[in-house]
């Protein structure tokens, strides 16, 4: 497994882009994905306790791909334990480009947006960010689960 990690990441980094988008550009690229991609597969998962088999929330991952479904345009990542976290991933030539991400709360019948941000990256980099300033934002870490999509064991490949 940690073979293949490290094959996916040595590939999307020499495969990734090679041109530098501008933040416009990466919108432009974002809403086209939106309005073409298809869903190809949805993967559940509980959260537990760390040490523990005690569950402590669950997630979803949805995968959306290209009309050949042969590449990874978007993933949604939603999981929940005492909040509910969104996380949306973009790619373009097999890089991540952008990354929305929310947190929101419920209490009673009413929703609340604890923070939310939007990412941009380029080349592995994060180039331009939009969050509040109250979150803690490590790219490394998203950029880490975003190269883990890309497994060949993922239910989106086919």
């Amino acid at each position: 497994m940690k073979k293949i990690a490290i094959f996916l990441y040595l590939s999307i980094t020499a495969y990734g882009q090679d041109n530098h988008l501008t933040v416009k550009e990466i919108d432009s690229i974002v809403q086209q994905i939106d309005s073409t991609c298809i869903r190809a597969g949805v993967e559940d998962y509980t959260i537990n306790e760390k040490g523990s088999r005690k569950k402590i929330g669950s997630g979803a991952d949805w995968y959306y791909t290209d009309i050949t479904q042969t590449k990874l345009l978007k993933v949604i990542s939603e999981f929940s334990s005492k909040s509910q976290n969104i996380e949306s991933y973009y790619f373009h030539q097999d890089s991540l480009i952008y990354l929305k991400l929310s947190n929101i709360s419920s209490n009673k019948d009413k929703k609340e947006i604890n923070w939310k941000g939007q990412y941009y990256f380029q080349n592995n980099k994060l180039i331009f960010k939009q969050d509040n300033p109250k979150s803690i934002f490590k790219p490394q870490l998203y950029l880490k689960k975003a190269i883990s999509f890309f497994g060949t064991e993922k239910i989106w490949r086919k």
